[in-house]
């Protein structure tokens, strides 16, 4: 047995003997997941008939955003060509759909993101060993270049003013519901944290933060540098494109002017506002963009003013804007670090305050 191991258990009982709540502390935590995983299967039976559909939104805008934050918050490559990569998989499931009548959901869930897959490495290559400048100025190209593809293959190829998505169905099992797409789709998302997680714990993620906190000093310890940012370009490009091919099954309809640029800046405002490099973030800050829009408007139904949805819209463009200058000003780790904050308050209080008191008799 090493050193470290002797010393590890002298240290867990002396935590132990200082802190007597801590193991009360982990099974308040726990409770909390738990009352949280049962919030999250409650919701299309107990909330309004609307939110499933809010909540579909999110979830998939969830899957996109952590995959993004693999991306740009950890491995700090940043991205502007989060919408392109989201036409990427939209128009992959559209086409395959229209060239492939009753081809099975899975399948095409699986084509689509294999082109987003084949899109990132093709990206990746030449950003190798390009900046993080330079990296965010050749997504840009690539979300115009793809928005003119786009273009050009509804009107052209296609010519129709968009792709009709089927019914999706698995095993027999229709989706033609808000309620159904809410499980299948929270089941992916939380296939996707998970996953997220653990590639960031094992030596593939730690390689991407190394990457991402100093490339010379990564690749003085033996870490490849170009494996590292073409591995993370790959997943990251694959995941957000199988989002697109869930948003076009989920809405119905695939359109070229569905991913414009205002699409990259909120993904971009997501793991900004959640918190760069943090899951958690991912998530907090997805569901937060994305309810935001409904929550102004229902806002302003609430006081009664009436106004056009070109103001509303750009209402929500400087919400955002204010948002991401706020917290980069005041809180840069995001909505993960003020959940932890209260989290840990919130874990701590009961045992806290009992044993402050039992302090001061």
């Amino acid at each position: 047995m090493s050193r470290r191991s002797f010393e590890w258990a002298p240290a867990s009982l002396h935590l132990a003997a200082h802190h007597p709540f801590a193991l009360r502390r982990g099974w308040v935590q726990w409770t909390y997941v738990l009352a949280g995983v049962l919030a999250l299967l409650a919701v299309p039976s107990v909330l309004p008939p609307y939110w499933p559909h809010l909540a579909n939104l999110s979830l998939i805008a969830v899957i996109g955003a952590v995959a993004l934050n693999l991306l740009t918050g950890n491995a700090r490559l940043v991205s502007l060509g989060q919408a392109a990569l989201l036409g990427v998989g939209g128009f992959a499931a559209g086409l395959l759909v229209r060239a492939f009548p009753g081809i099975p959901f899975p399948i095409v869930l699986c084509g689509a993101t294999v082109a987003g897959l084949l899109i990132g490495l093709i990206v990746a290559l030449p950003s190798l060993r390009l900046r993080v400048l330079y990296v965010a100025v050749t997504t840009l190209a690539l979300h115009f270049a793809a928005v003119t593809v786009f273009a050009i293959i509804q009107a052209v190829v296609l010519d129709s003013s968009g792709i009709n998505m089927p019914v999706a169905a698995i095993a027999g099992f229709e989706l033609g519901s808000a309620v159904r797409w809410y499980f299948v789709l929270l089941s992916l998302a939380a296939l996707t944290v998970l996953g997220a997680l653990n590639l960031l714990r094992s030596h593939i993620g730690r390689r991407w933060v190394a990457v991402g906190e100093h490339d010379v000093a990564a690749e003085s310890l033996g870490v490849s540098v170009a494996r590292a940012k073409l591995s993370v370009f790959v997943v990251s490009s694959a995941v957000v494109s199988s989002a697109g091919a869930l948003s076009a099954y989920y809405i119905g309809t695939v359109s070229y002017e569905s991913y414009n640029f205002g699409l990259a800046i909120s993904y971009l405002a997501m793991i900004i506002i959640g918190g760069l490099g943090s899951v958690l973030g991912s998530v907090l800050g997805a569901v937060l963009i994305t309810l935001l829009p409904y929550a102004l408007d229902q806002v302003f139904a609430v006081v009664g003013l009436q106004i056009r949805a070109s103001t509303l819209a750009g209402l929500q463009e400087m919400l955002f804007g204010a948002l991401i200058v706020g917290f980069l000003l005041f809180e840069p780790r995001g909505l993960a670090e003020v959940w932890r904050r209260v989290r840990t308050a919130a874990a701590d209080w009961p045992f806290r305050y009992r044993a402050a008191q039992r302090a001061t008799r």
